[in-house]
């Protein structure tokens, strides 16, 4: 009877431990904001559809939509913060690499409110330009700040 308390205690603890884990991919934040984005991958999803698009009304929304106000976006190149300045960061990574797509290259690991994701930056053709790791933290349901670390790079 002694083996059976024990084995059903430990079962009931490790039932009771998983419940309190968090089980699915979802942002813990305040009160939902209609605006907001729930889910972690389709946030990084959308961050990398912000960095993608040439159209710049469209970039912009996509930036507001990924981005807290007073975001902040570094590189090995520098550190801009702000909806404006990301936004023109991006629109001059794509100026100096005409026609290149930035993509995830692994899942998105993390926990609470960090995060990271592998990527590569390519030239149309596929040939990598920029590769490494980003690590982000999300508060609000939206990014404060995302850290790039390149693996490899042209010189600045």
């Amino acid at each position: 009877m002694k083996i059976f308390s024990i084995i059903f205690y430990l079962l009931f603890m490790s039932a009771v431990a998983a419940s309190a884990q968090r089980t699915d991919n979802t942002i813990e934040s305040r009160p939902p904001n209609t605006n907001q984005i729930t889910n972690i991958e389709e946030l990084i999803d959308r961050y990398f559809d912000s960095l993608n698009e040439t159209d710049s009304k469209r970039r912009r929304v996509f930036t507001k939509q990924v981005w807290a106000e007073k975001g902040k976006f570094g590189t090995p190149y520098g550190e801009v913060e702000g909806h404006d300045a990301i936004d023109n960061l991006v629109a001059g990574v794509q100026k100096q690499f005409p026609n290149s797509r930035v993509r995830r290259t692994s899942r998105i690991d993390g926990f609470g409110k960090y995060l990271r994701w592998s990527f590569t930056l390519s030239q149309a053709d596929g040939k990598p330009i920029i590769g490494g790791v980003d690590f982000g933290v999300i508060i609000d349901g939206k990014l404060q700040l995302v850290m790039g670390f390149f693996d490899f790079a042209p010189s600045p």
